[in-house]
């Protein structure tokens, strides 16, 4: 229901966005209604309910001089049929500036924060039946100093963090903190080459855990304190962009390099990871995009298919996504999504394998009856295989909704 919401909110401010391209403001409303599944992604009983969202939109995308500043924002309340508990307040906002001097100095300041329901799919976490709000924070800067000759170099940091309202999912919190470093070679105006070193630093906090032990010969409930756990990952990146033709284009990294384990419990890992991304639009109504990964923690939720920020599971993941224009107002969009993570643990000198397989789906259908009013239906499944039977579920999802935008 979450990943639902979500893709509607992102079509919602992105065709919004595009349709302000004349107007540097717009303010408008949206209202949703749907219907999900298995809202808690149990394998055990139904859950299922409807939920009505209603938001408000607003955005900005405004020059002066050589900056420019932009953003979007959704602030939505979700109202619940059966399960009231879970109503809440949300929002998604993202925007930036693009700034730049007289000189070789140019750069962008960017953040994206969300707050919504949990998807309930982190694996480890103990199955719960109540409210969990899922917040979500990001905060980058980028400065590039233009060499003489076609090269460029560019400082990079970013700040991550991940929060939960239930304290169940207090050991899935996160913090992250990002540097990097390194230069860019322009080729030409098709061909883009960076070579850069990046440090990456994961803290996830303290908590506290509830486990049935033994107490006098009877099973006991009791608290007990895990430590923090801090990871240090330093890689080189090779990065890459390259204008195939009008129609199609590349963007990918390569990256080597060791993440280390700087307290509490954990596993080290080392190896190859990155990301490929392909956009071909074959024909003026047709566009499609392929993206690939291979990486740990955050870096494997880009494709939104999995949410896990562990550093200890390897992620393999596949999304591909279609959009075509049907006519000149209806529009047909449609998605894919598969990953793959695996870990190897060990327990009283045993080494065993531990998987999830994840799988989703999506199509829909928007009708834009005129510039600032747009109509649309989507329809979303998704489900996993796991090596634990508490972390197997189905899900699906489907609803219509309507957005007015003004200008």
């Amino acid at each position: 229901m979450t990943r639902l919401l979500a893709t509607l909110a992102g079509g919602l401010l992105s065709s919004a966005a595009a349709q302000a391209e004349s107007n540097p403001y717009y303010f408008g409303g949206s209202l949703a209604l749907n219907h999900v599944s298995n809202i808690y992604r149990t394998s055990a009983a139904s859950n299922d309910d409807n939920v009505a969202t209603a938001s408000l939109l607003a955005g900005i995308n405004q020059t002066f001089g050589r900056q420019r500043l932009f953003g979007d924002v959704s602030i939505n309340t979700n109202r619940y049929s059966k399960n009231s508990d879970l109503n809440y307040l949300g929002y998604s906002a993202k925007g930036g500036l693009d700034w730049s001097t007289i000189g070789r100095v140019s750069g962008t300041i960017s953040f994206n924060s969300t707050r919504n329901l949990s998807t309930y799919t982190e694996r480890n976490a103990s199955p719960i039946r109540k409210q969990n709000i899922e917040g979500n924070n990001q905060l980058d800067a980028l400065a590039r100093i233009g060499l003489v000759t076609r090269f460029s170099l560019e400082a990079g940091t970013g700040y991550r963090t991940r929060s939960y309202s239930a304290s169940e999912y207090d050991a899935f919190e996160l913090t992250q903190h990002r540097y990097s470093l390194g230069l860019v070679y322009q080729a030409s105006p098709d061909l883009r080459i960076g070579l850069a070193g990046r440090l990456t630093q994961d803290r996830y906090p303290a908590y506290t855990r509830e486990s049935l032990v033994l107490v006098n010969g009877r099973p006991t409930l009791v608290s007990i304190p895990v430590e923090a756990r801090e990871f240090e990952r330093k890689d080189l990146d090779l990065t890459g962009r390259w204008v195939l033709s009008g129609a199609s284009s590349l963007d990918g990294r390569i990256s080597t390099g060791r993440s280390t384990v700087k307290a509490g419990s954990g596993s080290d890992f080392s190896g190859l990871t990155g990301a490929l991304s392909w956009n071909w639009q074959p024909t003026a109504k047709l566009n499609l995009t392929t993206s690939v990964s291979r990486d740990t923690g955050l870096e494997t939720s880009f494709l939104n298919s999995n949410t896990s920020a562990d550093r200890n599971r390897l992620t393999n993941a596949l999304q591909v996504n279609a959009n075509y224009e049907l006519t000149g107002k209806l529009f047909l969009n449609a998605g894919a999504s598969l990953s793959k993570s695996d870990v190897t643990n060990s327990s009283q000198g045993q080494a065993f394998d531990e998987y999830d397989r994840d799988k989703s789906f999506n199509i829909g259908l928007r009708w834009q009856y005129s510039r600032g009013i747009t109509l649309g239906c989507q329809y979303n499944q998704s489900s996993r295989d796991s090596d634990r039977l508490f972390s197997v579920y189905s899900a699906n999802s489907y609803g219509c909704y309507g957005q007015i935008i003004l200008y």
